[in-house]
């Protein structure tokens, strides 16, 4: 009879902890999912704040964090947006002074090319900034469309390539993705432009594409010393500059794989990089391959 009893006591004592337990299991993983989405950068989060108890007080808490996380972030990102434009009146009135002053400018040439090179380097930081600000800050404007790899591909090389640099291109000419042409062309144009930069003399940069499912990787890689392994992580944050990096000729500053990252997230891929053995460096970019249905039609 007592059997009975403890049967009776443990049926009712699930029937009162299970809920408690499915319900305290529950608000941890909205919590978990919630960080999870903070720490890749969404700080939109909608936790249940009802409860008084500590589980509750941590969710208001995870929720004020977010808030001001993103506040955070959006203001920096509209300052760089902010800056970028401010600086480009002034840098495109001084373009136009160079070139008035070279036309007169006999004594001291070389005085003349060193300030043109300064002024041309900051119109291509302003540029980045602006648009790494547009891509990440503003609401989208360039819609995902199919895009030819191959046309992107050549784009890219007719931008970046000067006399003497050997690029390597091994992409099928039927092969399309999902995104903005000019985005892809400009995350293209950035790999390659410090695959050259920093390794072109190493030997030739290569290109490659190929389908993987429902993406399309698009590599490219070149024949450098490649990068310290404790600062692959940290290549494509905003002004993250390695000095040690691939026989540097001149330094960058830092934005390039930073506004490839925002490229291809915007279209729902991924970039990554590694070292090669012995030698070498690539850039995979993981981009959504042409669904087959838009694929026949177009």
């Amino acid at each position: 009879k007592w059997l009975a009893w403890v049967a009776v006591a443990l049926t009712l004592g699930l029937l009162c902890w299970v809920p408690f337990l499915r319900s305290l299991t529950r608000r941890v993983a909205q919590m978990e999912q919630a960080t999870a989405r903070i720490a890749d950068g969404r700080f939109a989060t909608a936790l249940d704040t009802r409860h008084q108890d500590e589980l509750g007080r941590l969710a208001a808490s995870i929720e004020r964090m977010a808030q001001r996380l993103g506040a955070q972030v959006a203001a920096q990102k509209r300052f760089l947006g902010d800056t970028a434009h401010e600086l480009r009146s002034p840098l495109a009135r001084m373009q136009v002074a160079l070139a008035i002053l070279e036309r007169s400018a006999h004594e001291h040439p070389e005085y003349l090319e060193s300030l043109k090179e300064e002024v041309t380097e900051m119109s291509r930081l302003t540029d980045d900034l602006l648009r790494l600000a547009r891509e990440e800050l503003l609401t989208p404007t360039s819609v995902a469309v199919p895009t030819n790899v191959t046309d992107a591909v050549q784009r890219a090389v007719r931008l970046e390539c000067r006399a003497g640099e050997r690029v390597e291109v091994h992409v099928p000419s039927t092969l399309a993705v999902m995104m903005d042409p000019d985005s892809l062309t400009r995350a293209i144009s950035n790999v390659l432009r410090n695959a050259l930069r920093y390794a072109g003399d190493a030997g030739p940069v290569t290109i490659t594409a190929q389908a993987a499912g429902a993406l399309v990787d698009i590599v490219i890689a070149d024949q450098g010393p490649g990068v310290p392994p404790h600062t692959l992580e940290r290549l494509f944050e905003p002004f993250y500059r390695v000095d040690e990096a691939r026989d540097r000729k001149t330094g960058g500053v830092g934005q390039g794989l930073a506004i490839v990252q925002s490229a291809v997230h915007s279209c729902g891929g991924t970039a990554s990089c590694r070292n090669l053995v012995p030698h070498g460096f690539e850039v995979r970019l993981s981009l959504p391959r042409v669904p087959r249905t838009v694929e026949r039609f177009a």
